[in-house]
């Protein structure tokens, strides 16, 4: 006779996981890993640690997938999976407000970097964004830890992730509050970083480099936080809010994780591959401190040289004439 009190097979996944589908991602992402790595040293680029981190957790997330879906009995993959990839994007939004806070710094001129202007401080748009994008990771955290431990430590039978939510009430609403107030942030950065792409058509003049260059790092931004806000939006809906309600469809169909979760975070990992941050600003705007006080006496510099000529001289600007200890008057 069996004993009762064994814990009985525990499926963590409502359908059943494709193998071919977590191949598939572990590879992309191994590769996208790769490529991100080398830019961010080629480049430089160690203001952009938060995608190195976030990378680092995606590919823990998924190579935890493929383990999971080979042995479904067993939790502790499937969990580390869960959690890791619920939380990486929160450290790509955290890279996309560092790589906009340095768009502002270099393209905008001296005396539009004002509150009015941005509708925001220049000098506090990192620390502004991040720390509420971390805030909103915490609570996130905190709420699918409560969910994984509930998780792990039941033992009926036949049980699912959505059920183990139902059950751990205080962490699912906690997890579900850090997924709104992340979208929020993503709604206010959004708002403010479509408003400057708009106005800066307008400051070509006192580009201190090409104004192709920093446009284009201007669509990688606001594309990637579009692609991160989505796939916010279908966390939100997935988590169930009530007992006998939720989008239990959006759980129970594995093609959903793949179309809105997966896909998009791999597509941001290739936006930014293809058009990374580092290859269009100068090395004094890719270090992890920017020397705001520096950014600001190259613009004057640069102001100052042509007299009314002016637009031409600017216009002849690039970034790498800012790099190393060369000066505009060495130009």
């Amino acid at each position: 006779m069996v004993s009762t009190t064994a814990k009985k097979f525990l499926n963590p996944y409502i359908y059943h996981p494709s193998l071919a589908l977590a191949i598939t991602a572990t590879v992309l992402i191994l590769l996208l890993s790769l490529i991100s790595f080398h830019q961010f040293f080629h480049h430089r680029s160690y203001f952009f640690w938060a995608t190195i981190l976030s990378i680092l957790m995606l590919d823990l997330g998924f190579i935890a997938r493929l383990v999971s879906t080979q042995d479904t009995s067993k939790d502790s993959p499937f969990l580390l999976s869960w959690l890791m990839i619920l939380l990486a994007p929160s450290f790509l939004a955290a890279a996309c407000y560092t790589a906009f806070s340095r768009v502002v710094w270099f393209s905008c001129p001296s005396q539009a970097l004002n509150f009015k202007t941005l509708w925001c401080w220049p000098r506090w748009i990192t620390a502004t964004f991040v720390v509420f994008d971390l805030f909103s990771f915490f609570i996130q955290l905190v709420g699918a830890s409560q969910i994984s431990w509930h998780y792990d430590g039941d033992t009926a039978g036949e049980r699912t992730i959505s059920s183990s939510e139902r059950k751990a009430l205080p962490g699912r609403v906690i997890l579900v509050l850090g997924l709104v107030l992340q979208m929020l942030c993503f709604v206010s950065f959004s708002v403010i970083s479509m408003r400057f792409f708009y106005i800066s058509r307008h400051w070509a003049a006192h580009d201190l480099g090409d104004m192709k260059l920093w446009r284009k790092l201007s669509y990688t931004i606001n594309l990637s936080s579009v692609l991160i806000a989505l796939r916010a939006v279908y966390r939100t809906m997935e988590i169930p809010h009530d007992r006998d309600y939720g989008l239990e469809y959006l759980q129970s169909h594995e093609w959903c994780f793949w179309a809105f979760d997966a896909l998009p975070i791999l597509a941001v990992l290739g936006v930014f591959a293809l058009w990374h941050p580092g290859r269009y600003l100068p090395r004094s705007y890719t270090r992890l401190r920017l020397d705001k006080r520096r950014a600001v006496m190259e613009k004057n510099e640069v102001g100052s040289v042509g007299g009314t000529v002016q637009e031409v001289v600017l216009r002849d600007f690039k970034p790498e004439d800012f790099r190393g200890e060369r000066t505009v008057a060495n130009v």
